[in-house]
């Protein structure tokens, strides 16, 4: 019997960076909490953002935030995973050349509670604040920003063909660096990821391995897919992603109301 579901969203659940869920997913985790089934939101997202996207659910679901280095359930804050301070040095330097080279490149670095950005580009602001309606605060140096750093992620319009190897190739062997959407890539605290949130979270409600279901697109969602019980990926996922998944689908939907 399935006892959890754990979906990424942007790229699975929803498309084209939706900021509202469409209510036939409501409905559905409505109609699987009155069965006893918790579902989880797993994102790269800030925490604020996915909770006021599941806040019409009516009730609290878990939720894994920026890639699994937030894992939360009724504020409860059950795992948090941190970059060292020293590979955020160095990613901001290797984020110098990088701009030297393309002209491009918007990092954010996040807290608990916002984004730090030093972005003066005017696209990059209107997505970020209007479209993604995510809590930015600008500043001019990123250098001298002090507080813990949960995630570190890196924007360019143009795509990952360029962003993805040069990370990989400079600091790949210091930390995880993965493609979180079209534009994105994603570093991933050491000791934290979507799937370790997720084994917490199977951890804290006594539910087994294969009683977890999950959905995925991309790299980041590679490590929750291999911790649960069957994973599926959506047919326009990331190859690596396909490869850590036992089924490919077009959607999460019908799959999760087949559960019901």
């Amino acid at each position: 019997m399935i006892k959890l579901i754990a979906s990424d969203l942007d790229g699975t659940l929803l498309h084209d960076y939706q900021q509202t869920v469409p209510e036939d997913i409501y409905d559905t985790i409505r109609a699987l909490h009155d069965k006893g089934i918790l579902f989880t939101a797993a994102s790269g997202r800030q925490y604020a953002n996915i909770r006021r996207l599941f806040s019409p659910l009516g009730f609290d679901i878990p939720y894994i935030a920026e890639n699994g280095s937030l894992c939360i359930y009724k504020e409860e804050v059950l795992a948090t995973g941190l970059i060292p301070s020293e590979t955020i040095r160095h990613i901001l330097d290797v984020l110098m050349e990088y701009r030297k080279i393309y002209h491009t490149g918007h990092c954010i670095l996040s807290v608990k509670d916002t984004y730090y950005s030093d972005s003066t580009d005017e696209r990059f602001i209107d997505y970020m604040e209007n479209d993604m309606h995510n809590i930015v605060t600008y500043v001019p140096d990123l250098y001298a920003v002090k507080e813990p750093i949960i995630k570190a992620a890196i924007c360019d319009f143009n795509g990952t063909q360029n962003l993805a190897p040069f990370f990989q190739e400079r600091i790949g062997n210091e930390i995880s660096v993965v493609t979180s959407a079209d534009h994105w890539i994603d570093f991933i605290a050491p000791n934290a990821n979507k799937g370790s949130a997720l084994k917490v979270l199977m951890k804290k409600f006594g539910i087994k391995k294969e009683e977890c279901i999950c959905f995925g697109d991309q790299q980041n969602d590679i490590e929750m897919l291999k911790a649960a019980g069957t994973a599926y990926v959506m047919a326009t996922g990331h190859p690596l992603a396909k490869k850590a998944a036992d089924y490919v689908v077009d959607s999460p939907l019908p799959v999760m109301q087949g559960v019901l």
